[in-house]
């Protein structure tokens, strides 16, 4: 660990001295300069405080903006030469777009008179307000615009994802990208120090401004995932001053917290700093029925009870940006956070067998509890050259977690004393370093190149205990048998390179990356090792058509890996509980994952439709494989059972039928396969399944909004699971006080208490049948407060609802 830290010194000091050496030669502005004037058409006067926002015109991301001063002038500032998007608007009026071109003869350019017109129409004496679109698709991507999901405004990123194309979320809040659980999270792409469920469950949604969604990554991503990316687009500015945002939440049955991001830039530099508090708690209901077969008895095993799931998690987050001058930029950041879970359920269990008439009923009481800190340190220097695609970009992180988890089981007779008990304890600490230095070098629209390398390494040691309980001395004893600490050291490094251009209307991308891992297990006590010493190769390939009449067709085609997760190779047995027992397989050898999508996308005055058809089969599929350890007891381990494909479509229709109502319908429609060898035997499944949300936000007064979304997932198969389908309903409704600053938003979620998770395992020698419905509907009360909007002085009463969002917690820019 300190070498590490010695690194991270040495960069720090040389990234400081690159930008004390680039200082010299910094411009006192920008090179170029659009200038012009905003006018009111309604009343024919100049147009104060109306937003002026420069797009790059390849992704329309914001290069710069500012707001018109008293006399309806402006002037916006741009770094390079290019084709660009003048975008202007104010709330309640239709917003103006001019295409802009910037040469090294043209560095002076004046956009004219910009007139804007009254958008909003009288219906019955309410004055309605224009949406942006929840779900954007792009060429290589599916950005989800966090400000229009109203349902999910109280809750974390799972909230947000229940509405978002290609992800599943089951009841339990268990996410899958394209019916699959392994994908990689990033955090404003960076990776993040906690796996990707975790990583999502800690971060709130009144945090994020955009989710991405990347199913086919280039060869510049971590192919680690079989499912893809999903990036989470964290707030910012771009603007000088005091900007910030609070939101706090409350609901029933003890669920409360809040967040705060408060931000100050200057000319120079930018600062933030940012926390959350979160503890929610998850009553629900759960009922089992187990069979077990033994060579001439069936052993049967019924339970029903109550269970209480919580979580609670606190983050703090700061960093500061230096910029000395127009190309060079340092940026330092720290997030420290804590989190936890807890779960409490008393069970009721009737227990009989086909050779005997007596049956034994017993009750059961469990609880456990979860714990852990997280600390990572990030840091990142970008130099931009002569172009706004000629940079270099080197990133490093430092993180260290870790993490203890107890639980307690006990069996009760009907004299409610003791029969047996078990208590589990794990835990253990990690560390390590990622790196990413990153080079892009346009040499002209028709052919560019990036190159970079990226990789991390990393240390962990994981302990178990387990002690039954002793009737005789009424404590808990040790179990040498079932206690076990194990060393983990892992490293990957990856070179990868990219060629892409625009030739006429194709756009294409390939790109190519090689891998080298090395991983090590040591189990304490054991000379055994587990290693991998081992190269891997990755490469994708993209392309865009641009078709007339703003029609687009894309391709692509990219290799991923997943590679075992830790505790999936743990060779030896832990209980979970007195009926569940595990043991991780040392010889699982990672996934491998070829994908391959088709896209067409088009858009119509304010409607789009998106279609994507895509294909992806994945070698050694990994899964949970469950097995008979003894009578009623389940084994669960893990194992490569063989090649998985999936063939489908993914449809979405966004539509305006009229102003104060946008709705969205999306669906995801594919045909699943699984085949291979199970406990060894032959095994082939198949089931098509299909998934469909329906969104709808009205603007039923000029600042009031409802939001419904009702949502079916259909039933789906594994190699020996197969869960059903299920539909639930989410509602909520906004409203927004003191010119938009102010926000109160009622949010229930499963309105009617449909949803649920019920599935069957059945193996040769076992059935389980497993039910869990959580207590609905959830009912949750949501306060966002806006710090300095940039609102600065007298808007009149031109209404209310969009605003100048260019803050850290806006709802898109004007």
């Amino acid at each position: 660990m300190k070498s590490r830290l010695i690194l991270f010194s040495v960069w720090m000091v040389l990234a400081v001295q690159i930008s004390f050496g680039q200082q010299q030669g910094r411009r006192s502005a920008f090179p170029f300069v659009i200038s012009g004037k905003v006018m009111d058409g309604s009343i024919d006067k100049p147009m104060e405080y109306a937003t002026v926002a420069l797009l790059n015109e390849y992704d329309s991301s914001l290069v710069g903006g500012i707001a018109s001063d008293i006399e309806g002038n402006f002037k916006v500032e741009a770094e390079v030469t290019g084709r660009y998007i003048l975008r202007v608007g104010f709330i309640g009026f239709d917003r103006i777009y001019k295409d802009i071109t910037l040469t090294e003869n043209n560095r002076q350019l004046d956009a004219g008179t910009i007139i804007l017109q009254p958008r909003s129409e009288n219906l019955e004496e309410v004055t309605v307000v224009a949406n942006e679109h929840s779900v954007e698709y792009r060429i290589d991507k599916k950005v989800v615009h966090v400000a229009e999901q109203y349902t999910a405004i109280s809750g974390t990123a799972v909230d947000i994802l229940e509405n978002v194309p290609s992800i599943q979320v089951d009841i339990e809040g268990n996410v899958s990208l394209r019916g699959n659980s392994n994908f990689t999270v990033l955090i404003d792409d960076r990776p993040t120090v906690l796996d990707a469920n975790d990583a999502l469950q800690q971060i709130p949604a009144g945090m994020i401004q955009d989710i991405e969604i990347i199913t086919n990554p280039s060869a510049k991503y971590d192919p680690e995932g079989t499912g893809g990316i999903i990036n989470i687009v964290t707030k910012k500015r771009r603007l000088e001053g005091v900007s910030g945002i609070v939101h706090l939440d409350a609901g029933l049955d003890d669920k409360y917290g809040g967040d705060f991001l408060l931000n100050y830039r200057a000319e120079h530099f930018n600062v933030f700093l940012g926390g959350d508090y979160n503890d929610r708690t998850y009553p629900g209901f759960i009922l089992e029925e187990k069979h077990s077969y033994g060579p001439d008895t069936t052993f049967y095993l019924t339970s029903d009870g109550n269970r209480q799931r919580g979580r609670e998690s606190f983050g703090a987050r700061a960093g500061f940006e230096w910029f000395p001058d127009d190309n060079n930029t340092l940026t330092v950041s720290g997030r420290y956070g804590t989190r936890g879970g807890k779960g409490l359920s008393t069970t009721t269990y009737e227990e009989w067998n086909s050779f005997s008439n007596g049956r034994s009923i017993y009750s059961s009481d469990e609880s456990g509890e979860r714990t852990g800190e997280f600390f990572a340190l990030n840091t990142e220097f970008t130099r931009k050259f002569s172009s706004r695609d000629h940079k270099l970009d080197l990133q490093l992180m430092l993180y260290q977690r870790n993490g203890d988890e107890y639980s307690v089981n006990t069996l009760l007779n009907g004299d409610n004393e003791i029969r047996t008990g078990q208590k589990s304890l794990e835990g253990g600490p990690a560390f390590g370093m990622r790196y990413r230095a990153n080079y892009m070098q346009p040499f002209s629209k028709e052919f560019n190149i990036e190159v970079g390398a990226q990789g991390r390494l990393g240390d962990s040691e994981e302990w178990n205990e387990m002690y039954y309980y002793n009737n005789t001395s009424s404590s808990y004893l040790l179990q040498p048998k079932f206690s076990h600490t194990s060393f983990y050291a892992n490293s990957t490094h990856a070179g990868y390179a990219l060629m892409k251009g625009e030739l006429d209307n194709l756009g294409y991308q390939f790109g190519f990356r090689g891998e080298y891992t090395y991983r090590d297990i040591k189990l304490e006590g054991s000379d055994e090792k587990f290693n991998i010493d081992r190269w891997d190769y990755f490469p994708t390939m993209h392309f865009s058509y641009q078709l007339p009449d703003d029609h687009q067709l894309m391709a692509s085609y990219s290799r991923r890996i997943d590679r075992p997760r830790g505790w999936y190779l743990e060779p030896f047995y832990t209980w979970s509980d007195a009926y569940n027992i595990r043991r991780g397989n040392p010889g699982l050898q990672p996934e491998y994952i070829n994908s391959y999508e088709l896209g067409y996308q088009k858009e119509f005055n304010r409607n789009s439709f998106s279609t994507e058809l895509y294909y992806r089969s994945t070698r050694n599929r990994i899964e949970r494989v469950r097995s008979l350890y003894d009578e009623n007891i389940m084994l669960h381990s893990y194992d490569n059972i063989g090649t998985d494909y999936a063939l489908g479509t993914e449809l979405m229709l966004n539509l305006t039928p009229v102003k104060w109502w946008e709705t969205s319908l999306t669906g995801n429609f594919y045909d699943y396969r699984v085949k291979g060898q199970l406990n060894d035997m032959d095994f082939d499944r198949h089931s098509f399944t299909w998934s469909m949300r329906w969104s709808h936000i009205f603007n039923i007064a000029e600042n009031t909004r409802l939001q419904l979304n009702p949502s079916y997932h259909s039933p789906e198969i594994e190699a020996q699971e197969k869960e059903e389908g299920f539909f639930y309903i989410h509602g909520a409704i906004r409203q927004s006080f003191m010119d938009n600053n102010l926000n109160l938003t009622l949010q229930v979620r499963d309105i009617f208490g449909t949803g649920k998770h019920e599935s069957v395992i059945d193996g040769v020698n076992f059935y389980n049948y497993r039910l869990y419905e959580h207590k609905a509907p959830m009912v949750m009360l949501n306060f966002t407060w806006r710090i300095n909007n940039y609102r600065n002085g007298n808007r009149s009463d031109r209404g209310g609802g969009d605003g100048m969002d260019m803050d850290m917690g806006g709802e898109g820019m004007e």
